[in-house]
């Protein structure tokens, strides 16, 4: 009999005992709550890894080793010809003005800056400056341009495959670019 009692009495406990269903506990929607911003930071992340691809590494790497070799005959013209100047920006404008100095007869109508990011390559801006009545060379920057860039200054020469550059000069240098501020731009001493 005391058996049966006590089965009795732990029946009337369990029976007593307020049940709650699932969504009622907080531990279950911490748990949830953990896997459901776990799954939405991976597909956030899978979402950027296929939308913002890198373009830092280029494709054919070999030819364009290739080509950084033929491309120095014209970094050697333009320090030969003891090439130099001054690049400015003017920041309400966005004109760009360029005036240079060397041991040059003639100086082309046209040439070629580029403003090359070192991490990402759809920040690289490319402009074509045309000689001004002043002797300068002038050009318009699509939008703003400041940090750290290569900037290149080139005639407008053909490559041609396996042979280069068989004209022009090119100077190249590493900057840190602020409008309003000038840049020297120089041949350099290649070997």
């Amino acid at each position: 009999m005391n058996r049966k009692v006590s089965e009795d009495t732990m029946t009337q406990r369990l029976h007593q005992e307020p049940f709650t269903p699932w969504y009622k506990e907080p531990w279950a929607w911490y748990i949830a709550g953990i896997l459901v911003a776990t799954f939405c930071w991976g597909s956030f992340q899978v979402y950027t890894a296929f939308t913002h691809q890198d373009s830092v590494v280029i494709d054919d790497y070999y030819q364009a080793g290739k080509v950084i070799n033929l491309d120095m005959t014209r970094q050697e013209e333009a320090s030969r010809l003891a090439i130099r100047g001054s690049l400015t920006i003017d920041d309400m404008m966005g004109e760009v003005h360029v005036r240079l100095q060397g041991d040059i007869q003639q100086w082309p109508q046209q040439l070629k800056l580029s403003f090359l990011s070192p991490a990402f390559k759809d920040q690289d801006k490319t402009i074509d400056l045309r000689l001004s009545a002043s002797g300068a060379y002038v050009g318009q920057l699509p939008e703003k341009v400041a940090g750290r860039y290569y900037v290149q200054l080139e005639t407008l020469d053909e490559l041609k495959p396996e042979v280069g550059y068989e004209s022009g000069w090119k100077l190249s240098s590493e900057a840190i670019i602020e409008p309003g501020t000038p840049l020297h731009l120089q041949a350099a001493n290649v070997q």
